[in-house]
């Protein structure tokens, strides 16, 4: 059996369709599962991973297993949170007796400063460490891919994506895809000893003006801008978009490192790092699937009729 925790996320959703695509007895680990036939052929255990209990009984018996402290935007203070969740995780392996876990964590994970949410993951890194029994593997996946889909509103309204990284400084961008591909080989085949950390970096560097030309020629809008903002500016936006002051200040310190160099800095690309989903092929597929259920459900607000029974401009 093989745990799969935030099992209905981008990345735990994928990491289970391939584990029952190879025939694995697979355990998902989620506070809710919306869609309960997306997940058919696996043992679902509905629960709030933040309490030992819960989780240590979902560990047992697991031969390997999948770890990730999930994001929550309404927590006040993200290191305290994320500090208290991984005590969770890590108190439910040592008491279930695993032997072999693979762990979500983020590059620039090495770093003690400066990286925003990436904070707790290097605390979770080290928190794990500290377990003797347990062979242990700490993915450090670059930016992700999918958090280009959160620009598709201002790109459907005003032709523009909007962000704090300097538009020329290319960056490793990596797609949920390959990430859960890379797991779900680790979990199936977990001979790895020791704790170990993995880079997965995407296809290659690049900076938003190639991403920006990637994402406009798949939706077909060759203009696409990208917008450059100050940080003051985007940390209004994220507060008033639903996070925390905590989240976003961690957000914006996120952002400034990578785009002043201080996580790329922290790791070489090589062959084994390099993953295979490019820009215009997720650009093809992912976003521009999410772009137009977003426009069509953007076509249908605009053109459902108004109270007098006139359709709205």
């Amino acid at each position: 059996m093989i745990l799969v925790m935030g099992a209905t996320g981008n990345i735990g959703s994928k990491i289970t369709a391939h584990l029952l695509a190879n025939g694995q007895k697979v355990r998902c680990v989620a506070r809710h599962f919306p869609n309960k036939e997306a997940f058919r052929g696996a043992e679902l255990a509905q629960g709030d991973a933040n309490e030992v209990g819960f989780l240590m009984d979902c560990m047992r018996g697991c031969s390997a297993i999948f770890t990730m402290i999930p994001p929550n935007m309404s927590a006040k203070e993200v290191r305290f949170y994320q500090n208290k969740f991984g005590e969770v995780i890590a108190e439910a392996i040592e008491e279930a007796g695993v032997k072999k876990v693979v762990n979500l964590s983020s590059i620039g994970a090495d770093l003690e400063s400066g990286t925003g949410p990436v904070l707790g993951l290097h605390d979770q890194e080290e928190r794990l460490n500290a377990i003797t029994h347990a062979d242990i593997v700490h993915l450090r996946p670059a930016y992700f891919m999918e958090n280009l889909l959160g620009g598709i509103p201002s790109i459907l309204s005003m032709n523009r994506y909007f962000g704090i990284i300097p538009a020329e400084v290319p960056i490793s961008m990596v797609a949920t895809r390959d990430i859960a591909a890379r797991t779900s080989f680790l979990l199936m085949n977990p001979d790895f000893k020791g704790h170990n950390v993995e880079y997965l970096l995407g296809e290659r560097e690049i900076n938003h003006l190639d991403v920006m030309k990637a994402l406009g020629r798949a939706i077909n809008r060759p203009e696409l801008e990208y917008v450059e903002v100050p940080s003051a500016e985007m940390r209004n936006y994220l507060i008033g978009a639903g996070m925390t002051e905590d989240w976003a200040d961690a957000f914006i310190e996120l952002g400034t490192s990578l785009g002043n160099g201080t996580i790329s800095g922290t790791v070489q690309r090589d062959k084994k790092n390099t993953t295979a989903t490019s820009i215009e092929e997720f650009a093809r597929t992912t976003f521009l699937e999410a772009y137009n259920r977003a426009a069509g459900k953007e076509d249908l607000r605009k053109s459902r009729p108004s109270p007098s029974g006139e359709a709205r401009p």
